[in-house]
């Protein structure tokens, strides 16, 4: 059948790309920033543990993982160059005993809560071997020196 009734008007607007539509209202969404934040620097011997850490903190972490970096220890070490400070898990022996570094942040709205699901999740990793070292941040000024 044809059907001959006039321009489809969103097809049309599609079609042109922008280009025939003005903009007259808009709405932003901006939601707050979490009230609570946590971060883990901590330290795995073999890539295969990183995995195994990255599918631990999936399923105990889950709805406040927010980041998990990895580095492996040369990245490291040019960020130290960089920001001429230290970091506290790295020892001279590191490079060929524990060479993987991984940043594990949670971001939620209770803080005893998520502090309580981090530390069970350190705790989980350090038991199986997943994870020989670590720190946890104790407050905004540690998390950023990060």
């Amino acid at each position: 059948r044809k059907d001959n009734t006039g321009y489809d008007l969103k097809h049309l607007f599609i079609g042109a790309e922008g280009t025939l539509g003005i903009i007259t209202k808009i709405a932003l969404s901006c939601p707050k920033l979490p009230t609570s934040r946590q971060a883990a620097l901590l330290q795995c011997p073999t890539f295969n543990d990183v995995r195994t850490t990255l599918s631990t903190a999936k399923e105990k972490l889950g709805e406040i993982l927010s980041a998990f970096e990895f580095m492996d220890y040369e990245v490291v070490s040019l960020v130290q160059q960089q920001q001429q400070q230290q970091t506290v898990l790295i020892e001279e022996d590191d490079e060929s005993d524990n060479p993987f570094f991984l940043l594990v942040e949670t971001q939620g709205s209770n803080s005893e809560h998520d502090r309580e699901k981090m530390e069970q999740f350190l705790e989980c990793c350090m038991e199986d071997g997943f994870v020989v070292n670590g720190i946890l941040a104790q407050d905004g000024k540690q998390m950023e020196e990060m």
